[in-house]
């Protein structure tokens, strides 16, 4: 595996260390002989937990052009839209009392962080509407993290939490999981970074884009048309390759894997064998086409033509 998932790997074992601080803080147990106790004394919390789920709180600050938003939640979700104007606009949603939100704004940069004193996820969330040209980073451990309809740079970092990125134009996406999920839908004119240790990648009507998407032993998809200048290099060591390319886009596809098993013909376009690099004209030479370089190590890779 490259240098650069071992020092990814390392950063997300400090996420974890973090999640323990702030939202999986230990509590020493206590033990009582009597039965009846035991159940009033655990169904307290509990009603505690439910009355705190009804508290949000909303907040306000005027930015100026491509301002910068961070925003991490290692004990829930994170969801960005844009706001359509100059303003930032947070809902914070908390479901324990445990649970503080720490939001400050220096010139064009804002910054909010939640955290918890009590163990659990899901404790809290937050949506939020940005300037849709804004740098925007979202991080969390096991909380989804989705950004939508934006126009600048984004950054999704997440432990095993599932990131769903839709409808991005002109942007530049990055995105690292540990055994997160990563989606990718609607994307168009864009350079996409994408690294997973060990989670799927799913790429939908990603078109007119470069790609570069890694994963270690997950499974990546692709569905779409890519367009006519668009560049797609997509690598797993241990999963499969699944890309499905309408008939009548013009692509050139160069394809290898190492110790994968065929389990089609080369003619029909199926299955790439396992040994080998092919090369793959499915447009006339000299007419514009995207470029796709698929590698897999030890998986299949299936190119569908619908």
């Amino acid at each position: 595996m490259p240098d650069e998932s071992l020092s990814f790997v390392e950063s997300l074992g400090e996420l974890v260390v973090e999640i323990e601080a702030t939202c999986h803080w230990g509590v020493e147990p206590m033990i009582f002989h009597h039965s009846v106790v035991s159940v009033l004394v655990v169904a307290l919390p509990a009603v505690s937990l439910l009355a705190a789920a009804q508290e949000r709180k909303e907040f306000r600050y005027i930015v100026g052009s491509k301002a910068t938003i961070s925003i991490t939640n290692n004990c829930g979700s994170i969801t960005v839209k844009p706001s359509g104007n100059d303003e930032v606009v947070i809902t914070a949603v908390s479901r324990s009392d445990a649970v503080t939100f720490e939001n400050e704004q220096r010139g064009n940069r804002i910054e909010l962080r939640a955290s918890s004193r009590r163990q659990g996820a899901g404790l809290a969330d937050y949506m939020v509407a940005v300037p849709a040209d804004a740098f925007v980073s979202l991080r969390s451990s096991d909380g989804r993290l989705q950004a939508e309809g934006l126009r600048g740079d984004v950054i999704l970092e997440a432990a095993t939490g599932a990131v769903d990125v839709t409808n991005i134009a002109d942007g530049h996406i990055h995105v690292k999981t540990f055994s997160g999920p990563v989606t990718l839908r609607d994307i168009r004119h864009s350079h996409l970074d994408i690294f997973s240790v060990g989670g799927d990648l799913n790429m939908h009507n990603v078109t007119e884009s470069s790609v570069e998407a890694h994963s270690g032993s997950g499974r990546i998809t692709y569905d779409g048309d890519p367009g006519t200048s668009g560049d797609y290099a997509l690598t797993t060591h241990n999963g499969d390759l699944d890309i499905s390319i309408p008939a009548g886009a013009s692509v050139e596809i160069k394809s290898r894997s190492l110790k994968g098993e065929a389990d089609q013909p080369i003619g029909s376009l199926d299955t790439i064998p396992a040994a080998g690099q092919k090369n793959h004209f499915l447009t006339p030479r000299g007419i514009a086409a995207s470029r796709f370089i698929l590698r897999s190590f030890r998986g299949k890779i299936h190119l569908n033509r619908p």
